[in-house]
């Protein structure tokens, strides 16, 4: 089985109930003066490199200083956490922004609570087999099979972004829905010709499998693009404002913590993605955030307009809570 799979299958598996260690030198948050409307909360979250803040939170007992136990649910993509937000299954769910923009207008009531990455180099990439004629060719793509982990989502966003670029289109091409887990051995047993993958799925894979870069899949109009965040349900947000107070502000914390510390996010990927030190050092990671503004999500919506993903009139601004 291919490193890629071996690295990831493992937390895709199942759950995990974080068992923090104590803080070491963590802020103090203003959410524990808050009554918290609930203090234990599922949170869904995919297994990439995204969403080390939450488990660096876990680690360092943020979470417990703002009052909450956090236990995380591996989740597909944003688009299938959609269905355990509004069944009660999930309390806070991350997610790309496309399929939250896209489940708002559909009549989904989300609202973004927290941001999560955006784009750097490296960090997401259309991969092909080890030898394939489409190393550095974008433009090779027209008639081959594609795998997307989601469908109408930032991974086809980007796909059609770099199609556009490559003088192609989006039906030049044929896209499949498979897991971040199995992408690896589906480009390796030959069933897939490129991947989009997200680290540390980027570098497990060229490691495992000699996988090439087709090309870095946010460039120009795309570069720094607003990749993912977190969201709710439209009735959490208004009945447990002080609840998301402080995950937003513990996730702030580490969010701060990765960015300020590359160490600290290579040993928490090691340990969560069970990826190797030498491959946790190698890893290209995003840029971690955590407090969100409207911008952020306009931006996504111009493009997912763009590519007539999304119909306009949607009130972006709207769909941004600002915790108390």
């Amino acid at each position: 089985m291919a490193l890629a799979a071996a690295c990831l299958a493992v937390i895709a598996c199942g759950s995990g109930a974080g068992t923090p260690s104590a803080a070491t030198g963590s802020p103090v948050m203003s959410a524990t003066n808050r009554a918290l409307e609930k203090t234990e909360i599922n949170v869904g979250v995919l297994p990439i490199a995204d969403v080390a803040p939450v488990y660096i939170a876990l680690d360092r007992g943020l979470f417990t200083e703002a009052g909450l136990t956090v236990r995380t649910e591996i989740m597909q993509g944003g688009a299938a956490a959609i269905p355990a937000i509004q069944g009660g299954d999930l309390d806070i769910a991350y997610g790309a922004w496309p399929s939250f923009l896209i489940a708002n207008q559909n009549g989904v009531a989300l609202r973004a609570v927290a941001d999560g990455v955006t784009a750097t180099s490296g960090f997401t990439e259309l991969l092909a087999a080890a030898g394939s004629d489409l190393e550095g060719r974008p433009a090779g793509m027209a008639g081959k099979t594609v795998a997307l982990n989601t469908l109408g989502n930032i991974g086809e966003l980007a796909l059609r972004y770099t199609l556009q670029n490559a003088g192609l289109e989006y039906r030049d091409v044929s896209v499949v829905e498979i897991p971040f887990p199995d992408m690896g051995a589906a480009l390796e047993n030959g069933s897939v010709d490129v991947i989009w993958s997200v680290e540390p799925g980027v570098s497990s894979n060229k490691a495992s499998i000699g996988a090439v870069t087709v090309i870095d899949s946010f460039v120009d109009e795309m570069d720094g693009f607003p990749v993912a965040g977190y969201f709710v349900s439209a009735d959490f947000a208004e009945q447990h404002p002080n609840t998301v107070a402080a995950f937003v502000e513990a996730l702030q914390a580490a969010a701060s913590l990765a960015n300020s510390d590359p160490t600290v996010v290579q040993s928490i990927v090691q340990d969560y993605a069970n990826l190797p030190e030498s491959l946790a050092t190698q890893v290209n990671y995003p840029e971690y955030h955590g407090a969100l503004d409207a911008a952020t999500l306009e931006r996504v919506y111009e493009f997912l307009q763009r590519f007539e993903l999304i119909e306009p009139g949607l009130d972006v601004g709207a769909l941004v809570t600002n915790s108390p």
